[in-house]
């Protein structure tokens, strides 16, 4: 089972920067989870919120600022581990992946606002770095997913859902995308059981406990999406 880090180490680090991708990759992490959405001015920029409120000292949408206003914030500004971590966009982002083995599971974050554009922008980066074998997607916003296979079929792509989804294996496999990714208290035996028959594999959020860590694995989950991977990794390590 694949150890999935939750805006990179997240647990400790501010979330969505560059500087828990990194420790992500050095506790040992196999694949990193992240969220995109455009700014102002059509840039795609790693954020997990809609807002700045929670995470910055600037109020206001994403989708309100230019990058460049975006790059000068410091994200979780106070945090012993931070130091000043900005915003990062998905260009300074593919341009650190491809020093890596790292597989990156990407959030389009078009569900509460939808950003116009942001399927064929983030494809296009894909594209112009060369990455499609270290990325796939996940949306709450399935339609996104749907269109986004239309524009490059070989993109992996997950339905990812809060609440449970009846016959969840063929829903995936029906709307010709690839992977479940469920909030682990909506996931059970029955449908494990229906995505193993339809061939769907299943990526579980967020997994920050032993007891959904041993859930998951009985499962045969393909990865656990956690805040803590060094923690998940040296237990299924063994």
């Amino acid at each position: 089972m694949k150890i999935t880090a939750h805006r990179g180490y997240s647990g400790i680090y501010p979330e969505n920067t560059m500087l828990a991708f990194r420790k992500a990759v050095e506790a040992g992490a196999d694949e990193i989870e992240l969220d995109v959405q455009l700014s102002k001015d059509g840039r795609v920029v790693v954020f997990h919120d809609e807002t700045l409120d929670r995470l910055t000292n600037v109020r206001g949408n994403i989708r309100d600022y230019d990058f460049s206003e975006l790059s000068k914030l410091n994200v979780s500004p106070g945090s012993d581990k931070s130091g000043f971590n900005p915003i990062p966009s998905l260009d300074e982002y593919f341009t650190w992946l491809k020093t890596t083995n790292i597989v990156t599971n990407i959030e389009l974050k078009n569900s509460r606002f939808y950003y116009t554009g942001l399927e064929e922008k983030t494809i296009g980066l894909i594209t112009q770095y060369g990455v499609i074998d270290q990325v796939y997607f996940s949306s709450f916003n399935h339609p996104s997913l749907i269109k986004c296979k239309k524009i490059n079929p070989a993109i992996r792509c997950g339905v990812l859902t809060g609440t449970m989804i009846g016959n969840a294996g063929y829903y995936v496999k029906s709307s010709g995308l690839d992977f479940y990714h469920p909030e682990i208290k909506s996931l059970n035996d029955e449908i494990c059981a229906n995505c193993t028959d339809n061939g769907v594999e299943i990526n579980v959020w967020t997994v920050d406990d032993m007891a959904g860590l041993v859930r998951s694995l009985n499962w045969n989950c393909r990865s656990v999406i956690t805040n803590y991977p060094d923690v998940c990794k040296n237990y299924v390590r063994g």
